[in-house]
């Protein structure tokens, strides 16, 4: 099992954010994370890449619960996990070459490390990455030169390097064109699928969601209001799950899936 949360509750400044949430998904699975802003999906991805600490409940990942483990082991455990932020948290004057080596750094000694940080030697291997993502001819570029996108796609980039057993994406395609966000989508999945990584990933667009996924968890006010197959998933449980979302407007409305088309 990569991930499982059994009655887990999350608190920020006294306030209520996660309640009750139980899930699990096991090696290889992928599932996405849907729902409203503010539902908690970005509260819940901390919890499973260790950022955040649950108030109550248990929480394990890759098979360990992190916040019995000592330190050292705790830091083992975070080089199997690789998270794709929404904001990459990347230095302006980084070079990009030098942020997507960073992927690897847990893995190696401080003083293999800072001398990675200083001049990263698998610079082929960290182009490659790149590449995957239509950069590579970004790889010594500073990263305050670079769009808001772009940057996006250098963390991602950065997590393709790393390789990790359990991915985790928080609004990765948020700054990406439609044709982009689809082509890098089907990056994560597929990359995922061909290392038997589990990926659990929340998205703003519902679209995407139901492409790419087998099991959609929808997420509303810190709760899971349900956590289904895609095919199983109602425009009835989907306009719930929105409600209210946009005074004045209606909930997203879900392209049909091929299943759905009329012939």
């Amino acid at each position: 099992m990569s991930l499982l949360f059994d009655r887990v509750s999350l608190s920020l400044g006294g306030s209520p954010v996660l309640h009750d949430i139980s899930l699990s998904l096991a090696d290889g699975e992928q599932a996405a994370l849907i729902g409203p802003s503010g539902a908690g999906k970005t509260s819940l991805l901390m919890l499973a890449n260790t950022v955040l600490r649950p108030n109550g409940g248990s929480l394990q990942l890759l098979g360990q619960a992190p916040w019995s483990l000592p330190s050292r082991a705790l830091r083992a455990l975070r080089r199997d996990i690789g998270t794709v932020y929404q904001s990459p948290p990347l230095p302006p004057r980084q070079r990009v070459v030098n942020a997507v080596a960073a992927g690897r750094l847990g893995r190696q000694s401080l003083a293999a490390a800072l001398a990675q940080l200083l001049l990263p030697r698998d610079t082929a291997a960290i182009e490659a990455a790149l590449a995957r993502v239509n950069l590579a001819d970004r790889l010594w570029e500073r990263c305050d030169q670079l769009s808001g996108g772009q940057r996006q796609r250098v963390g991602i980039a950065r997590v393709l390097y790393q390789a990790p057993r359990l991915l985790l994406a928080d609004e990765p395609v948020s700054a990406l064109d439609p044709r982009l966000a689809e082509q890098t989508v089907r990056l994560l999945t597929d990359e995922a699928r061909s290392r038997g990584a589990t990926l659990l990933m929340s998205l703003h667009s519902v679209e995407l969601a139901l492409a790419f996924f087998p099991r959609l968890i929808g997420v509303r006010q810190g709760r899971v209001m349900f956590d289904l197959p895609r095919e199983a998933v109602s425009e009835a449980q989907l306009s719930a799950l929105y409600a209210d979302e946009m005074p004045h407007a209606p909930p997203p409305t879900p392209t049909p899936l091929p299943w759905q088309r009329p012939c």
